[in-house]
């Protein structure tokens, strides 16, 4: 009995694992994690980037869609400075246009729609543009870095003068704070007057 006693002893003292096997397994655990969080951490970002590009393609669509609706169905497109009751070109652009709402006055500067860029955003007012009538039509997410109105055709030079009103509308930012989340955008879109100018 006692030589069974002694077989049984060693046999319960080589079960188990050694410290180098637990070194290992230890290692390996840990090489993973951090395969794991990093790949995690990366997820996170791209999901950051993808919800800013989001927040740019509805936001800016919106307000895109609000310029170019009441744009087309407007009359009298005035660019830049002046009397905005009066039809203007501007070939080199302007980040200031106003026109003429559909069933508006045309002798009153008190129902005409301006859109500018104030800043980084882009603001619409429809009482003329006057002192605090501006509201923005951007979110704050949103970093507007430039906006052009490109108008041509609005002078009217003579009667049947051949040139539908139209408006190119250029515009650049960027949303999201930092660089692995910024999604940088350029649009380019073309109004042309619904009501015929011939």
């Amino acid at each position: 009995m006692k030589q069974k006693s002694g077989k049984n002893s060693s046999k319960n003292y080589n079960k188990g694992f050694t410290l180098v096997e637990m070194m290992v397994a230890v290692a390996l655990f840990s090489v993973v994690m951090v395969i794991g969080v990093g790949s995690l951490l990366s997820m996170i970002s791209a999901n950051k980037k993808s919800q800013s590009l989001q927040l740019v393609m509805s936001n800016l669509g919106f307000a895109i869609e609000d310029i170019t609706r009441t744009m087309r169905v407007g009359t009298n497109y005035h660019c830049g400075s002046g009397d905005i009751r009066e039809p203007k070109d501007c070939n080199g652009g302007s980040n200031y246009v106003a026109f003429e709402p559909t069933g508006g006055d045309p002798d009153s500067t008190n129902d005409q729609v301006v859109y500018r860029l104030n800043g980084t955003q882009i603001e619409k007012s429809t009482s003329g543009g006057v002192n605090n009538s501006f509201i923005a039509i951007t979110a704050p997410e949103i970093t507007i870095e430039s906006l052009s109105f490109y108008v041509q055709g609005s002078e009217t030079i003579g009667e049947g003068d051949n040139k539908q009103p139209k408006v190119l509308i250029v515009l650049s930012g960027h949303a999201g704070e930092n660089e692995k989340t910024k999604s940088n955008f350029n649009i380019q879109t073309m109004v042309s007057q619904r009501i015929l100018d011939f």
